[in-house]
């Protein structure tokens, strides 16, 4: 019996709560509050699952992630449900000729388009936008991504409830006022955190919109796109 508790102890998928987390390959979001509940950051590689109602700053959340400067590294958009903006990624550092945008026909072209650009190993990031998911499709995401040393954001449809999805982490997010409201659903290594309120705006303010005026007046290069 006590041969079998050591063997069941020293499994590496058990975390006991009295341990710290792992020294785990993190990126900062720059947010203290939602860095600290999160060790340091959103794991560097691996699934990052994030429910959400479309629109309320969710990918502005994640720019200091999407911006990271990973040498000849794609960021590449698969099925986004707006218009990218060149000129947004070019004010985050961004080379354009290293974002890719995939609008695929269907739910299931844009999981296999995913797969395939995490197991390239040419991305830095994937962001992935799809209604569906099975365990068993983020399952071969989950692995994908952390053989390859790559991070696959996943927005989805806003829940209340942690999946059973196999991911790094998951979070949900709620727009208050002129705050995100984010909840921890499951980290590894983890507890989940709730209500955390991060002062964030998505509505520009007068200077962003005077930027956009100025530099929209000349011709910006287009995003590859791929349909």
């Amino acid at each position: 019996m006590k041969d079998s508790l050591s063997l069941f102890n020293n499994h590496p998928n058990i975390w006991r709560a009295r341990e710290q987390p792992a020294n785990t390959s993190r990126f900062a979001l720059g947010i203290h509050t939602l860095d600290e509940a999160l060790h340091g950051g959103i794991p560097s590689a691996g699934v990052v699952s994030i429910a959400c109602t479309t629109g309320i700053g969710e990918v502005s959340l994640f720019q200091q992630v999407i911006s990271q400067q990973r040498k000849h590294k794609l960021r590449v958009f698969i099925n986004p449900p707006a218009h990218v903006c060149a000129p947004w990624l070019t004010t985050q550092g961004i080379d354009i000729s290293q974002v890719l945008i995939i609008t695929p026909d269907n739910d299931a072209d844009a999981l296999w388009a995913a797969e395939q650009c995490l197991k390239s190993a040419a991305c830095h990031c994937v962001l992935l936008w799809s209604k569906t998911m099975a365990a068993k499709t983020a399952r071969r995401l989950q692995v994908a991504a952390t053989h390859n040393d790559a991070l696959c954001l996943l927005f989805s449809l806003a829940s209340k409830k942690p999946s059973s999805l196999p991911v790094s982490l998951e979070l949900s997010l709620k727009a208050h006022e002129a705050n995100l409201t984010v909840d921890i659903l499951k980290q590894r290594q983890g507890w989940p955190v709730h209500n955390l309120s991060v002062p964030f705006s998505w509505t520009p303010d007068n200077h962003a919109i005077q930027w956009a005026i100025k530099n929209n007046k000349r011709k910006v290069h287009s995003l590859h796109s791929v349909s």
